[in-house]
């Protein structure tokens, strides 16, 4: 990987604070040791590996929060002000990994940090601010209880902020860390934060990311910005309409989660479309910074004045379909407040939508019902202030229905709610979501959808065979993307010219059948060394290698990019196997999801077929442990155990 050549991408530095006794060291990471993790989340889980007490419990002081950046950060490369969080869960007790826009980690920076370790408790609210001066912390007394946008403003294009909500201070499990309108919004991170008495953060470097050769990274830039602009997927759908393009797209195949998950398709999903949200109530697009694609929404506000952001895909559907809601406005409303309130939006809806289906069972005592949208904002405030059944609630899907035993109704992997894709109708999806380091997640398992139905759709969404291969290769390169700093939207320019005709009409049957059995073949990169793949595509179609070799001076290609990809993921394993995951019980899927009613739902999703040959592939043994030979030929030996 050229470990010696490294002259760019990264500063060597973190900032190590220690919350409770306030003070502030600087801890050098060499650019040589992080770079075969690239950055981001796969940095993260090695300084976890490292720094983080086996065993801990989430919500006490000893557990420690990663904020960290990639070696694309603040470069300019499109989509490259993305910034990771890394901690352990409180809502699975496993590794949490969140990833945002906006434009704290661009700022953190340039404020000469490749990223932030946070430690202990605070003995009162404070607020960290960092600058090229240095850091301080300052009381945030007055701003405990305040919502997760209001202690933002004002805003400004020059610094980056995260805060939590009143959610976060509660320590709520699915709480969110907002940075301006974007999240770090999965696995509970915000009610860590919380714990830590941590109310929000300032960065507001002036400095320059470290770049080996600028006119490289140039023509890169001007390749890779060229063709977001020009593919169908970045210019035509997620520009023009956003992410939210997907609920007239999911529905008709059966993916759109509705009543619960109950149901894949919702009679009224023109009223929730992206469309519609286009047409009635669309005022502007915004965007990440350095990002052509802008796929973010500015919506005028329903019921009253101004405007809030945009709702994607996920919160639509979780807040829309899940909870057989077709009030666009009410999404809209309930959008924002989750905002405010610092909360997942795709957990709150799977708990909500888990809530609605127990009351209708007799087994809750609530207001909610499904199709109705009355209380479910008082429920919404409830849960964030953890008031009457909303404390229960405030616990996530599966803790609700594990206290009402019926485990198997809650849409979870690993105790993480899962996004707006039914696994029921996308084999290699489901394969992705139960094997998932965080548990129920469309990128972290590799998105197999966008090719068995939410995008080209070139193959069979109930064949099983074979779909083992592509879900680790697809599971290997969104590590690397996510580690490297960028946006996964960014990456779609991968998908071949030829194919692009087929984002808006079916494939032709004869050839997915083909490309459908094919697929048996790709068991043959199971056993091929990454390093033989040491070719990259043009910067046109996938331009992260050449944007890191440009960058960090080191040798890069896709072979090596998939590799670290591999190493990421398996350095993930071991931390949660570490903290007590049992594969036999975790790599799975709920009841509903997988094996509850065959005669309403058809082919059962064969998980149990597919676990040997996923493992297999992994190179891990039939309990789902890495194999000493894996973990050496990853550089991981000496992290076994």
């Amino acid at each position: 990987m050229g470990l010696d050549d490294i002259n760019g991408g990264y500063t060597g530095r973190y900032l190590d604070v220690d919350l409770t006794g306030g003070g502030f060291r600087d801890m050098t990471l060499p650019p040589e040791q992080a770079l075969p993790f690239i950055g981001g989340k796969g940095v993260a889980a090695l300084l976890l590996h490292r720094l983080l007490p086996r065993g801990v419990d989430p919500l006490s002081p000893q557990n420690v929060v990663v904020i960290n950046t990639g070696p694309l950060t603040a470069t300019g490369t499109p989509g490259s002000s993305r910034s990771n969080l890394s901690t352990k869960s409180p809502l699975t007790g496993l590794i949490a990994t969140a990833n945002c826009g906006g434009l704290f980690g661009l700022y953190l920076k340039r404020a000469g940090y490749d990223g932030l370790i946070l430690r202990g408790k605070a003995p009162k609210p404070v607020w960290l601010e960092i600058d090229d001066a240095g850091a301080r912390l300052s009381d945030a007394s007055s701003l405990w209880g305040k919502g997760a946008l209001e202690v933002q403003e004002p805003t400004s294009r020059k610094q980056g902020k995260i805060a939590i909500g009143p959610a976060g201070e509660k320590m709520v499990k699915f709480a969110c860390v907002m940075s301006g309108g974007r999240a770090f919004a999965r696995c509970g991170v915000g009610a860590v934060l919380g714990s830590k008495n941590l109310k929000g953060a300032t960065a507001s470097g002036s400095g320059k990311a470290p770049v080996n050769d600028p006119s490289a990274i140039k023509e890169v830039i001007k390749a890779w910005a060229s063709s977001l602009k020009s593919h169908p997927v970045t210019r035509d759908l997620l520009h023009e309409i956003g992410t939210s393009v997907l609920v007239n797209r999911t529905s008709p195949v059966s993916i759109l989660p509705t009543r619960n998950f109950q149901q894949g398709g919702f009679e009224a999903c023109d009223q929730i479309s992206g469309e519609r949200l286009k047409d009635e109530f669309l005022v502007g697009n915004e965007g990440c910074y350095a990002c052509p694609v802008r796929c973010g929404r500015l919506v005028k506000n329903p019921y009253g004045e101004g405007q809030y952001k945009g709702p994607e895909y996920e919160t639509l559907a979780l807040l829309g379909s899940n909870i057989c809601n077709s009030s666009l406005g009410h999404i809209i409303e309930w959008n924002h407040l989750c905002d405010e309130l610092g909360m997942d939006t795709i957990s709150s809806g799977a708990v909500l939508g888990t809530a609605m289906e127990l009351a209708e069972k007799g087994e809750l005592e609530c207001d909610l019902r499904f199709g109705e949208t009355a209380g479910v904002s008082r429920m919404l405030e409830d849960i964030a202030y953890r008031r009457g059944v909303g404390d229960l609630l405030a616990e996530g899907a599966l803790r609700l229905a594990e206290s009402r035993g019926m485990p198997e109704i809650a849409p979870h992997s690993k105790g993480l709610e899962l996004p707006a894709y039914h696994p029921r109708f996308g084999f290699g999806h489901a394969l992705g979501y139960a094997t998932a380091n965080r548990g129920g997640c469309h990128i972290n398992g590799g998105y197999l959808t966008f090719f068995e139905g939410t995008g080209i759709g070139m193959m069979d969404p109930h064949e099983w065979r074979g779909k083992h291969s592509l879900v680790v290769l697809m599971q290997n390169l969104m590590e690397g993307v996510s580690s490297a700093g960028g946006c996964v939207f960014s990456a779609f320019t991968i998908v071949p010219h030829f194919l692009k005709r087929y984002i808006d009409r079916p494939f032709p049957p004869s050839l997915n059948r083909i490309l459908t059995f094919s697929l048996r073949f790709l068991r043959i990169l199971d056993h091929m060394p990454k390093r033989l793949m040491a070719f990259n595509l043009p910067a046109s179609y996938f331009p992260f290698p050449q944007a890191l070799e440009a960058v960090t001076g080191a040798r890069f290609n896709l072979g090596l990019l998939l590799e670290s990809g591999e190493r990421i993921w398996n350095l993930e394993r071991l931390l949660n196997l570490r903290e007590g995951l049992d594969p036999r019980s975790a790599d799975t899927l709920s009841g509903r999801m997988i094996g509850e009613d065959k005669a309403a739902w058809g082919e059962d999703v064969p998980i149990d077929k597919m676990m040997p040959y996923y493992y297999r592939a992994r190179g891990w043994d039939t309990s789902g442990r890495p194999k000493p030979k894996t973990l050496n030929r990853l550089d991981l030996s000496e992290m076994l155990g």
